[in-house]
């Protein structure tokens, strides 16, 4: 007989350039029980997109040093299975609500955010993905 192990924690890609920021979501997604990984601008994450290793969900802030988070949402639009995608921002004006929509982000929240928030709209979102659903989910 196999043994086969079930990894129960759904994997989080996080881009920020904040240092503080991001060792803050980091220890709370952790504390939350998620795996996460971190990446501090936007071309970090782009290429760990690209080195292909699943992840569950994927949540970036939008102004970042050499790619914006909207432009490597953009690079997504062809995969056939997309990640779930959290954008993050300072400036968030209607339009660029509006224009992470239309890319395919499944929620985009306003910094600063209460931590709490951000926890349950990870939950909300790790539900509605049927690749963590199975395991474990503002504007919407």
């Amino acid at each position: 007989m196999e043994a086969v192990c079930l990894d129960t924690h759904p994997h989080i890609l996080l881009a920020e350039d904040d240092e503080a920021l991001r060792e803050l979501l980091d220890f709370a997604l952790t504390r939350a029980g998620y795996l996460v990984t971190c990446c501090t601008n936007g071309l970090d994450l782009l290429e760990r997109l690209e080195e292909g290793d699943p992840f569950d969900l994927i949540i970036s802030d939008l102004r970042m040093p050499a790619l914006t988070g909207l432009e490597v949402l953009e690079t997504q639009l062809e995969k056939r299975h997309q990640t779930p995608f959290i954008c993050m921002t300072a400036f968030g004006d209607r339009k660029t609500h509006e224009q992470a929509r239309s890319l395919g982000a499944a929620a985009t929240i306003d910094k600063p955010f209460d931590l709490d928030k951000m926890i349950e709209l990870v939950q909300d979102t790790s539900l509605r993905n049927p690749k963590t659903s199975q395991t474990t989910g503002v504007e919407k």
